[in-house]
């Protein structure tokens, strides 16, 4: 196997890992979940959970990932440096850029509570159609604050490229999930969203502070010289505060459609759908941010290398992601019931297309941060302007065929992502996609259609057996690509 595809996949392995450790720890706590809360209780919990990452990815300014760019970009020089001179005024620059992301999190942080009281109101009206719930919003608001420091601390692990304890971190929040959330739902069934949204997000900060302590103790800066620093990550965040407000506001116009027009319980099924398919993408996505991004942005002034790592990254993840969603297409029936209950049965349609989408986001994910590495804010920009607004195509699917019609809008609206994202890596970032990598691509995808196909179309045994052939010979095929290594 190529050297450099089995540094990727000792990274994919790593945080893949983590995240099929993070999903199996999970199991226990969705099963119960669903059964305490049910389908209006999983359709609370959404809106108020979207309504928190709205507010609060909006009022952070995107520092939590434009500063990383800062932190590795400090770290990548004292990695460098020669003489213990360099190397000790690298690691100067690296304590200040720390310093500087931290201040501005927490002044952030502080904005971010105020926004969500402000605006406790207007958001009751809309995601519920009146003002029945503006205080849960206003009650909801130290949860943004809780949710902006943790991703500032996971931010300067990211950029000191502490990879063991992010996949630490990760498992130890859900754990804290478990432990702290299902006492709550027990004893409080639907009315205790809100205590157990706000408990967890103040645990997941506290234990990402005991771990990013460890990495650089914390201090702050207090004068407008240094405050200063920040400011570069700043107006790249602003990007990403413009971004936030489309995309999570576009989530949003989809929790109020279906919560006005529909039902709460509507809403509890299509976020079922949506959130199981996701959630067990993460076991090949999770190294996207944690790993990819850093090394490509280290290497993003050299066209040569910075193609190759796109293209390797893009590889890999294609090979591990296509056998993994041919077994989740097959599957889905019996997991349902198993991780939820029999009162989301309706859900495996929806999934099943869904998961079919979720191949063409393996090509959107790692073309998609090539303009977040070259800083390109413009690009930056559109890409995800585009994606907030197609992803309302969720609302056609459901007028025409309910549940099943948004899981086909919701693999369309990815493979409208792909295609844009790769014209743009073509085009600004002169990324050539070989015939070869656009025929394994075609290939992977006819694997994921005929295995949809035979869970459309048989039952029974004759199901079973054409199911779990077709994964086989997928997972044969990846292994052989593997091992060429293109």
């Amino acid at each position: 196997m190529n050297p450099t595809y089995k540094n990727i996949l000792k990274a994919n392995t790593l945080f893949g890992g983590v995240q099929g450790l993070t999903i199996l720890l999970s199991l226990v706590r969705t099963k119960i979940v669903a059964k305490l809360l049910e389908e209006e209780g999983i359709g609370l919990y959404s809106i108020y959970n979207e309504t928190r990452e709205f507010v609060h990815s909006t009022s952070n300014l995107g520092l939590d990932v434009s500063g990383v760019r800062g932190v590795s970009a400090a770290y990548d020089k004292w990695e460098e440096a020669c003489s213990d001179e360099e190397k000790a005024r690298c690691r100067n620059d690296i304590t200040l850029q720390v310093a500087v992301l931290r201040s501005w999190v927490i002044l952030l942080a502080l904005f971010g509570i105020l926004v969500c009281i402000l605006l406790a109101a207007p958001l009751s009206r809309f995601t519920f159609g009146d003002s029945s719930h503006t205080w849960g919003y206003i009650l909801l608001s130290p949860a943004v604050g809780f949710s902006t420091v943790t991703c500032g601390e996971l931010a300067v692990l990211k950029g000191l490229r502490k990879l063991n304890s992010l996949a630490t971190v990760s498992v130890l929040n859900v754990v804290a999930g478990i432990v702290i959330t299902l006492p709550i739902y027990y004893l409080y069934g639907i009315e205790g969203v809100l205590p157990a949204i706000l408990a967890f997000c103040a645990a997941s900060m506290i234990l990402t502070i005991a771990f990013s302590r460890k990495a650089e103790r914390f201090q702050l800066v207090y004068t407008k010289k240094e405050l200063r620093e920040g400011h570069k990550a700043l107006s790249v965040g602003f990007n990403f505060v413009i971004c936030s407000i489309i995309g999570h506001a576009s989530i949003l116009c989809i929790q109020a459609y279906l919560n006005n027009f529909a039902s709460l319980k509507f809403v509890g099924l299509y976020n079922a759908g949506y959130t199981l398919t996701m959630t067990y993408a993460g076991l090949v996505f999770a190294a996207m941010e944690t790993d990819y991004f850093p090394r490509l942005s280290g290497v993003f002034a050299n066209i040569k290398e910075r193609t190759d790592t796109l293209l390797k990254q893009q590889d890999v993840t294609i090979m591990l992601a296509t056998p993994l969603l041919s077994a989740m297409i097959v599957v889905l029936p019996l997991i349902v019931p198993l991780l939820l209950s029999g009162k989301f049965e309706s859900i495996v349609p929806m999934a099943q297309v869904t998961t079919i989408g979720l191949l063409f986001r393996a090509i959107y994910l790692p073309n998609a941060y090539m303009s977040l590495a070259a800083g390109d804010n413009k690009t930056f920009l559109f890409i995800n302007t585009v994606g907030a607004i197609d992803i309302l195509l969720v609302l056609v699917g459901y007028e025409m065929y309910g549940l099943l019609g948004m899981g086909i809008a919701l693999t369309f609206q990815n493979f409208l992502d792909m295609l844009l994202v790769m014209a743009i890596s073509r085009w600004k970032y002169d990324v050539r996609f070989s015939t070869r990598r656009i025929a394994d691509l075609i290939v992977f995808s006819l694997f994921l259609f005929a295995t949809y196909a035979v869970c459309l179309k048989l039952d029974g045994w004759q199901y079973w057996t054409c199911g779990i052939t077709l994964t086989l010979l997928c997972t044969a095929y990846s292994i052989l690509k593997f091992k060429q290594g293109k």
